[in-house]
């Protein structure tokens, strides 16, 4: 057992492109998904306005009169070394970020990739190798070339995965001496939850939602295993991980049903990584597709480069936890009830650091392959004082609690090599499009507009956080 976490941990930070860079109309780029995404002002902070698109809501978005707030973001695409030496002088050790796909290929069909997207990336991992941040790069963040979705109905197309891959090749090929662990597709779990960002997928133009859907996931662990083995054979040095949204539940009570439901529940959450960690469709996958008359189109080929180009390591982000009532709930993961014995902020998210602990050490007992927190954080409204202060004491309990947590599980034999608290500085709400939804130790000062100086002020976690980097986590237990 040990207080500190062991040498050559990782701890640092997390952002995703379309949340951070902005520039959308510069040097070449495309349009995405993600710059179709409104602010909503007024709407229900607790659901997602942004998840299974009909028809005419992505026309309304497209050409709709909105304020579109992941167009601009906190400018990190023209502010980026700024932004980085805020981090180093935290002394943070790595950063997890995205590749923007718009910004090699605008289109995603394109024939020859961008030179400025490519050139943009390269000086960014140059310019955090320089100053001691290693990065680590998920390549498809939510962050679908929008002509993918109008022209080819997105991931539920087969012709999807010889684009991704294509445009995978192009970027590890360029930065496998700067980047050796790889993330291949941000949380491919939240499928129900995250579906439209995910796939893009219209619903009502497709016959079988819910089929379509694993269809569209099936050929994400196709590409996924593809890009896996094209890194492999060009780099073996290189590190291709799976990433999971931990989305496991508790029971309600301890009712057989509750507990059944529960059960059966998180077990179609580790499909995902089942998948792509063994390298096969598990049995009780297969079965509930049989059940809800899911038929997939699958090659014996495809099988085959499943099964024979699985994933390093394993990706976990971990924000909350809910529970499961069978009275109230069924297989549908976003049919969730809010834990009772745990506080949440004003967007429904429970605070349970003893989640991160148990959940980290379930996939360390299954798959028995290094892990890494790629996210961990929580949404706050942070006040901005008259002083130019934020005292946000909440954010430094949080992080302290799940650290520890996380510190807990490797004392407990789990091989965890990394912590990426989301966010480090504060960007666009992924969710909610929101400014105001801060997660960083670094306030950055424009608001749900946009508007404000831009600049980058320490909250008091700054120094916290530091101070944690700088001891490996001694205190913790202060």
């Amino acid at each position: 057992m040990s207080d500190l976490f062991p040498k050559g941990f990782l701890i640092g930070g997390a952002i995703a492109a379309n949340q951070a860079e902005g520039a959308f109309d510069k040097d070449g780029k495309g349009l995405s998904t993600a710059d179709i995404q409104p602010y909503l002002p007024g709407v229900d902070k607790k659901k997602l306005y942004f998840n299974n698109m009909d028809s005419n809501t992505f026309d309304e978005y497209i050409n709709g009169d909105f304020y579109y707030p992941k167009r601009n973001a906190v400018h990190f695409y023209d502010r980026y070394k700024e932004y980085i030496d805020k981090l180093s002088e935290m002394d943070c050790q790595v950063l997890r970020l995205s590749v923007a796909w718009t910004r090699i290929f605008p289109n995603g069909d394109d024939d020859e990739p961008l030179e400025d997207g490519l050139k943009f990336y390269q000086d960014l991992f140059e310019y955090m190798k320089k100053k001691g941040i290693e990065p680590i790069v998920t390549i498809n963040h939510y962050e679908l070339p929008l002509k993918l979705v109008t022209k080819y109905g997105g991931w539920a197309n087969h012709k999807l995965i010889d684009l991704f891959v294509k445009y995978s090749k192009v970027i590890i090929n360029r930065y496998h001496d700067l980047v050796k662990y790889w993330i291949v597709i941000n949380q491919i779990n939240l499928v129900h939850l995250e579906a439209f960002a995910s796939l893009g997928v219209i619903y009502d133009k497709v016959d079988n939602y819910e089929k379509v859907k694993y269809q569209a996931i099936h050929h994400q662990f196709v590409a996924s295993a593809t890009v896996t083995k094209f890194a492999h054979e060009l780099d073996s040095t290189l590190k291709m991980g799976v990433m999971m949204a931990d989305y496991t539940t508790y029971p309600m009570t301890p009712s057989p049903e509750d507990t059944e439901l529960n059960f059966e529940r998180n077990r179609m959450q580790y499909f995902f990584s089942d998948v792509l960690i063994r390298g096969k469709y598990p049995q009780y996958a297969l079965n509930y597709f049989k059940a809800n008359d899911i038929k997939l189109d699958i090659l014996d080929s495809e099988l085959t480069v499943i099964n024979e180009n699985t994933a390093d390591f394993l990706c976990v982000s971990y924000y909350y936890s809910n529970v499961i009532d069978s009275k109230k709930d069924n297989m549908n993961p976003a049919s969730v009830e809010p834990n009772p014995y745990i506080n949440a902020n004003e967007w429904g998210w429970g605070i349970n650091p003893k989640g991160l602990y148990i959940c980290l050490s379930q996939y360390w007992d299954r798959y028995q392959i290094p892990i890494m927190i790629g996210e961990n954080g929580f949404g706050f409204n942070d006040v901005l004082t008259k002083d130019n202060k934020i005292h946000d004491e909440y954010r430094i309990d949080y992080t302290k609690k799940h650290l520890a947590a996380v510190l807990k599980a490797i004392n407990n034999g789990a091989n965890i090599f990394a912590y990426c608290s989301w966010a480090p500085f504060d960007i666009i709400s992924a969710g909610t499009a929101e400014m105001d939804k801060r997660y960083g130790f670094i306030y950055v000062d424009y608001d749900n507009y946009g508007k404000g100086s831009g600049r980058l002020i320490e909250k008091d976690s700054f120094n916290w956080y530091k101070k944690t980097i700088d001891s490996r986590g001694s205190n913790l237990h202060e």
